[in-house]
């Protein structure tokens, strides 16, 4: 599986996220904000007018991507001895603030590839403990690059994100989810750690994504351009 293809599917779950939570933000607020019947009866004004009511309720204390990691390899070496990182990511709930993203703390998921068994596993981090969520039969094409080349933790990965335009996006585009991938497979032979943050307007549609070298924190490039 190339990097095309892991951030279409990350894009794809994000997307599949924002619908399923818009959809039970309005049915159950729907008794609690009324919407002008001269209001245009579409979700972008929906949303701006109930953006206050819209806020990140996580049920469980976050950690950093690095943090969790350390409790994800403990299990995915239990699974298998040979077990290698091959991507970690999470989303962040919608409607959260700068501040709140700057923390870089969350639940992760985190995908290991097994050699030996030519299978991947997933395992979720919520807090301090790691659940095999799923395995399968996988065969890596790219190689991987080793996790001990990761230098830049998600807060540091956020901020870097935010200051090169993350924060403008926020202040413009209005409510918005985030999600972060660290992608360790070397689909472009590039010898890379990284990391992709993104951003998704749930009030235009509109969106905000940057690549960052995940051992130096190197901005690699920016969509749109900044």
């Amino acid at each position: 599986m190339n990097r095309l293809e892991w951030i279409l599917g990350i894009i794809l779950v994000v997307l599949l996220l924002v619908v399923g939570v818009l959809s039970l933000t309005l049915w159950f607020r729907n008794d609690r904000t009324a919407v002008p019947n001269s209001a245009p009866a579409n979700s972008a004004t929906i949303i701006a007018q109930r953006a206050d009511d819209i806020a990140p309720t996580p049920e469980y204390d976050g950690r950093s991507a690095i943090v969790a990691y350390a409790t994800a390899q403990q299990a995915a070496l239990a699974w298998h001895s040979d077990a290698q990182l091959l991507l970690a990511q999470a989303t962040w709930p919608q409607g959260s603030t700068a501040d709140q993203l700057r923390q870089g703390e969350e639940s992760w998921g985190f995908t290991f590839y097994s050699p030996s068994a030519q299978s991947i596993g997933v395992f979720s981090v919520v807090e301090d403990t790691a659940m095999l969520v799923s395995e399968g039969e996988h065969e890596q094409a790219d190689p991987l690059l080793s996790a001990s080349g990761w230098n830049l933790d998600s807060q540091d990965a956020i901020e870097i994100f935010l200051a090169g335009g993350g924060s403008t996006f926020l202040a413009e585009q209005g409510v918005s989810t985030m999600t972060m991938a660290l992608l360790a497979s070397d689909a472009e032979a590039n010898g890379r750690l990284e990391w992709q943050v993104s951003l998704f307007s749930l009030q235009t549609g509109q969106a905000f994504t940057m690549r960052l070298d995940a051992t130096s924190g190197e901005v690699l490039e920016t969509n749109p351009p900044t």
